[in-house]
Protein backbone atom coordinates (compact mmCIF):
# COMPACT_ATOMS: atom_id res chain seq x y z
CA UNK A 1 0.00 0.00 0.00
CA UNK A 2 3.02 2.41 0.87
CA UNK A 3 4.07 1.93 -2.96
CA UNK A 4 0.83 2.43 -4.29
CA UNK A 5 0.82 5.99 -2.35
CA UNK A 6 3.81 6.65 -2.81
CA UNK A 7 5.24 5.14 -5.90
CA UNK A 8 5.70 6.25 -9.09
CA UNK A 9 2.33 6.75 -11.13
CA UNK A 10 0.55 3.63 -12.60
CA UNK A 11 -2.15 3.80 -15.96
CA UNK A 12 -4.84 1.57 -13.83
CA UNK A 13 -5.84 0.69 -17.03
CA UNK A 14 -2.62 -0.76 -18.52
CA UNK A 15 -2.65 -4.35 -17.16
CA UNK A 16 0.47 -5.37 -18.17
CA UNK A 17 1.68 -2.69 -16.01
CA UNK A 18 -0.52 -3.47 -12.96
CA UNK A 19 0.42 -6.93 -12.79
CA UNK A 20 4.09 -6.00 -12.99
CA UNK A 21 3.78 -3.78 -10.08
CA UNK A 22 2.28 -6.27 -8.23
CA UNK A 23 4.57 -8.69 -9.01
CA UNK A 24 7.54 -6.82 -7.82
CA UNK A 25 5.63 -6.19 -4.70
CA UNK A 26 5.59 -9.67 -3.76
CA UNK A 27 2.11 -10.83 -4.54
CA UNK A 28 1.23 -14.38 -5.52
CA UNK A 29 -0.35 -15.19 -8.78
CA UNK A 30 -3.33 -15.58 -7.29
CA UNK A 31 -3.96 -12.61 -5.60
CA UNK A 32 -2.85 -10.42 -8.85
CA UNK A 33 -5.70 -12.62 -11.10
CA UNK A 34 -8.18 -11.57 -8.09
CA UNK A 35 -7.16 -8.00 -8.61
CA UNK A 36 -6.89 -7.72 -11.73
CA UNK A 37 -10.48 -9.62 -12.41
CA UNK A 38 -11.87 -6.90 -10.21
CA UNK A 39 -12.43 -3.04 -10.88
CA UNK A 40 -8.68 -2.30 -10.07
CA UNK A 41 -9.43 1.23 -10.65
CA UNK A 42 -10.80 1.19 -7.01
CA UNK A 43 -7.23 0.36 -5.86
CA UNK A 44 -5.76 3.50 -6.80
CA UNK A 45 -8.82 5.72 -5.61
CA UNK A 46 -6.33 5.11 -2.27
CA UNK A 47 -4.02 6.70 -3.99
CA UNK A 48 -5.43 9.76 -5.10
CA UNK A 49 -7.01 9.81 -1.17
CA UNK A 50 -3.78 9.91 0.36
CA UNK A 51 -1.32 12.22 -2.15
CA UNK A 52 -4.57 14.49 -2.03
CA UNK A 53 -4.94 14.94 1.39
CA UNK A 54 -0.91 15.39 1.61
CA UNK A 55 -1.20 17.95 -1.14
CA UNK A 56 -3.59 19.83 0.84
CA UNK A 57 -2.14 20.21 3.45
CA UNK A 58 0.96 21.67 2.08
CA UNK A 59 -1.50 24.03 0.34
CA UNK A 60 -2.48 24.83 3.58
CA UNK A 61 0.79 25.96 5.15
CA UNK A 62 3.12 27.00 2.64
CA UNK A 63 0.62 28.19 -0.53
CA UNK A 64 3.03 31.29 -1.68
CA UNK A 65 5.69 29.10 -1.95
CA UNK A 66 3.44 26.55 -4.14
CA UNK A 67 2.50 29.22 -6.18
CA UNK A 68 5.83 30.83 -6.45
CA UNK A 69 7.32 27.52 -7.80
CA UNK A 70 4.37 25.72 -9.36
CA UNK A 71 5.32 22.79 -11.10
CA UNK A 72 8.50 22.63 -9.50
CA UNK A 73 7.19 22.22 -6.08
CA UNK A 74 4.80 19.48 -7.33
CA UNK A 75 8.06 17.42 -8.83
CA UNK A 76 9.89 17.80 -5.68
CA UNK A 77 6.52 16.43 -3.98
CA UNK A 78 6.30 13.70 -6.13
CA UNK A 79 10.43 12.70 -5.53
CA UNK A 80 9.59 13.54 -1.52
CA UNK A 81 7.00 10.65 -1.42
CA UNK A 82 8.66 8.60 -3.63
CA UNK A 83 12.12 8.66 -2.06
CA UNK A 84 11.20 9.10 1.18
CA UNK A 85 7.52 9.44 2.02
CA UNK A 86 6.29 11.30 5.00
CA UNK A 87 7.19 9.49 8.64
CA UNK A 88 4.89 11.33 10.92
CA UNK A 89 1.41 10.33 12.11
CA UNK A 90 0.30 14.48 12.07
CA UNK A 91 -0.32 16.20 8.41
CA UNK A 92 0.89 19.27 10.76
CA UNK A 93 4.24 17.86 10.82
CA UNK A 94 4.34 17.01 6.62
CA UNK A 95 5.60 20.05 5.87
CA UNK A 96 8.62 20.07 8.06
CA UNK A 97 9.69 16.64 6.83
CA UNK A 98 9.06 17.98 3.22
CA UNK A 99 11.05 20.82 4.16
CA UNK A 100 14.14 19.09 5.33
CA UNK A 101 14.28 16.78 2.44
CA UNK A 102 14.01 19.76 0.26
CA UNK A 103 16.34 22.13 1.29
CA UNK A 104 20.00 20.60 0.38
CA UNK A 105 18.52 20.07 -2.59
CA UNK A 106 17.19 23.30 -3.40
CA UNK A 107 20.27 24.77 -2.64
CA UNK A 108 21.34 23.05 -5.86
CA UNK A 109 18.44 23.50 -8.05
CA UNK A 110 19.09 27.30 -10.37
CA UNK A 111 15.09 26.81 -10.82
CA UNK A 112 14.44 27.27 -7.44
CA UNK A 113 15.44 31.27 -5.88
CA UNK A 114 17.57 31.57 -2.93
CA UNK A 115 14.93 32.67 -0.42
CA UNK A 116 11.91 30.68 -1.40
CA UNK A 117 13.39 27.98 1.33
CA UNK A 118 12.79 31.33 4.02
CA UNK A 119 9.59 32.10 2.88
CA UNK A 120 8.59 28.54 3.22
CA UNK A 121 9.86 28.06 6.52
CA UNK A 122 8.29 31.99 7.08
CA UNK A 123 4.85 30.41 6.25
CA UNK A 124 5.24 27.22 8.27
CA UNK A 125 6.04 29.09 10.88
CA UNK A 126 2.46 30.95 11.12
CA UNK A 127 1.13 26.85 11.29
CA UNK A 128 3.34 25.97 14.00
CA UNK A 129 2.62 28.89 16.12
CA UNK A 130 -1.13 29.10 15.69
CA UNK A 131 -1.33 25.70 16.49
CA UNK A 132 0.85 25.13 20.06
CA UNK A 133 -1.36 24.76 23.49
CA UNK A 134 -2.23 27.90 25.35
CA UNK A 135 0.12 26.90 28.63
CA UNK A 136 -1.01 28.53 31.89
CA UNK A 137 0.92 31.77 33.16
CA UNK A 138 2.93 30.63 36.48
CA UNK A 139 1.74 32.53 38.97
CA UNK A 140 5.54 32.59 40.20
CA UNK A 141 6.61 34.90 37.20
CA UNK A 142 7.86 38.02 38.84
CA UNK A 143 8.93 41.67 37.36
CA UNK A 144 11.97 41.73 35.64
CA UNK A 145 15.64 41.66 37.31
CA UNK A 146 19.03 41.81 35.82
CA UNK A 147 20.41 39.17 37.82
CA UNK A 148 17.94 36.87 36.05
CA UNK A 149 16.90 35.34 32.81
CA UNK A 150 13.73 36.15 30.92
CA UNK A 151 10.72 33.66 30.35
CA UNK A 152 8.30 33.94 27.19
CA UNK A 153 5.27 32.14 26.02
CA UNK A 154 6.01 28.73 24.51
CA UNK A 155 4.25 30.18 21.51
CA UNK A 156 7.11 31.79 20.34
CA UNK A 157 10.09 31.57 17.95
CA UNK A 158 13.14 33.74 17.04
CA UNK A 159 14.30 33.68 13.35
CA UNK A 160 16.52 35.02 11.51
CA UNK A 161 16.77 35.48 7.69
CA UNK A 162 19.07 36.36 4.96
CA UNK A 163 15.97 37.96 3.27
CA UNK A 164 13.58 40.37 4.08
CA UNK A 165 10.89 37.70 3.86
CA UNK A 166 8.04 39.49 5.98
CA UNK A 167 7.90 42.34 3.63
CA UNK A 168 6.20 40.31 0.69
CA UNK A 169 2.54 40.50 0.13
CA UNK A 170 0.16 37.98 1.37
CA UNK A 171 -1.01 37.95 -2.37
CA UNK A 172 -0.33 34.34 -3.57
CA UNK A 173 -0.17 35.83 -7.57
CA UNK A 174 1.91 38.54 -6.19
CA UNK A 175 5.61 37.59 -7.95
CA UNK A 176 8.11 40.10 -6.25
CA UNK A 177 10.80 39.16 -4.78
CA UNK A 178 12.28 40.40 -1.33
CA UNK A 179 14.99 42.46 -0.75
CA UNK A 180 18.29 40.81 0.51
CA UNK A 181 19.01 42.45 3.88
CA UNK A 182 19.72 40.61 7.13
CA UNK A 183 16.34 40.05 9.42
CA UNK A 184 15.69 38.81 12.56
CA UNK A 185 11.78 38.56 13.67
CA UNK A 186 10.23 37.77 16.72
CA UNK A 187 7.31 35.44 16.14
CA UNK A 188 4.51 34.87 18.67
CA UNK A 189 0.66 34.22 19.22
CA UNK A 190 -0.64 37.16 21.28
CA UNK A 191 -3.87 36.23 23.82
CA UNK A 192 -6.62 36.99 20.87
CA UNK A 193 -5.07 33.77 19.48
CA UNK A 194 -2.86 35.64 16.30
CA UNK A 195 -0.03 35.53 15.35
CA UNK A 196 2.40 38.58 15.01
CA UNK A 197 6.05 39.37 13.66
CA UNK A 198 7.93 42.03 15.33
CA UNK A 199 11.01 43.23 13.66
CA UNK A 200 14.24 43.78 14.75
CA UNK A 201 17.58 45.80 14.88
CA UNK A 202 20.68 44.08 15.09
CA UNK A 203 21.05 44.92 18.89
CA UNK A 204 17.47 44.05 20.00
CA UNK A 205 17.87 40.48 17.95
CA UNK A 206 20.91 39.98 20.32
CA UNK A 207 19.78 40.99 23.31
CA UNK A 208 16.52 38.63 22.51
CA UNK A 209 19.13 35.69 21.18
CA UNK A 210 20.57 35.83 24.31
CA UNK A 211 17.49 35.35 26.75
CA UNK A 212 15.63 33.34 24.46
CA UNK A 213 17.81 30.95 23.11
CA UNK A 214 20.89 30.92 25.25
CA UNK A 215 19.26 31.15 28.61
CA UNK A 216 21.36 34.10 29.93
CA UNK A 217 20.16 36.60 32.58
CA UNK A 218 19.55 40.13 31.67
CA UNK A 219 22.92 41.75 32.45
CA UNK A 220 24.37 39.01 30.59
CA UNK A 221 22.27 39.50 27.56
CA UNK A 222 23.09 43.40 27.53
CA UNK A 223 26.91 42.33 27.59
CA UNK A 224 27.02 39.92 25.23
CA UNK A 225 24.68 41.83 22.84
CA UNK A 226 26.66 45.34 23.18
CA UNK A 227 29.90 43.33 22.83
CA UNK A 228 28.55 41.75 19.22
CA UNK A 229 27.82 44.74 17.92
CA UNK A 230 30.49 46.70 19.27
CA UNK A 231 28.72 49.41 21.45
CA UNK A 232 28.31 50.70 24.87
CA UNK A 233 26.33 49.34 28.25
CA UNK A 234 24.87 53.15 28.27
CA UNK A 235 21.73 54.59 29.54
CA UNK A 236 20.00 54.84 26.18
CA UNK A 237 20.60 51.07 25.50
CA UNK A 238 19.37 49.95 28.81
CA UNK A 239 15.99 52.54 27.87
CA UNK A 240 16.41 50.83 25.01
CA UNK A 241 16.10 47.46 26.07
CA UNK A 242 13.63 47.90 28.90
CA UNK A 243 11.21 49.59 26.32
CA UNK A 244 11.48 46.34 23.87
CA UNK A 245 11.04 43.66 26.90
CA UNK A 246 8.05 46.05 28.25
CA UNK A 247 6.59 46.15 24.98
CA UNK A 248 6.79 41.98 24.74
CA UNK A 249 5.08 42.26 27.93
CA UNK A 250 2.34 44.02 26.73
CA UNK A 251 1.95 42.20 23.55
CA UNK A 252 1.54 38.91 25.69
CA UNK A 253 4.44 37.35 24.59
CA UNK A 254 6.81 38.06 27.65
CA UNK A 255 5.73 36.13 30.88
CA UNK A 256 8.21 37.64 33.58
CA UNK A 257 11.70 36.60 35.19
CA UNK A 258 12.40 33.12 35.93
CA UNK A 259 14.12 31.73 38.96
CA UNK A 260 17.95 31.81 38.10
CA UNK A 261 20.54 31.23 35.25
CA UNK A 262 24.48 30.49 35.72
CA UNK A 263 26.39 33.50 36.89
CA UNK A 264 29.78 33.22 34.36
CA UNK A 265 29.26 35.41 31.59
CA UNK A 266 29.96 33.62 28.44
CA UNK A 267 32.96 35.04 26.13
CA UNK A 268 31.52 37.12 23.24
CA UNK A 269 34.10 36.22 21.25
Amino acid sequence: MSQLAFGPEIDPHDADAVRAWLEGSGMGAADIDAILADNVERLFVYRDLVRGNLYEALQLSVPRTIARLGEVFDEYFARFLAERAPRTHYLRDVTDELLDWCEPLWRDDPRVPAYVMELSRHEALQIEIGAMATEPVSANAGGLDLERGVRFIDAARLVHYDHAIHELSEDEEDRTEPRRAPTSLFVYRNPEHEVRYLALSPLAADILSALFEHGQSLRQALVSACGKQGCELDPPVLEGAARLLSDLAERGALVGAIESVPTEIPATG
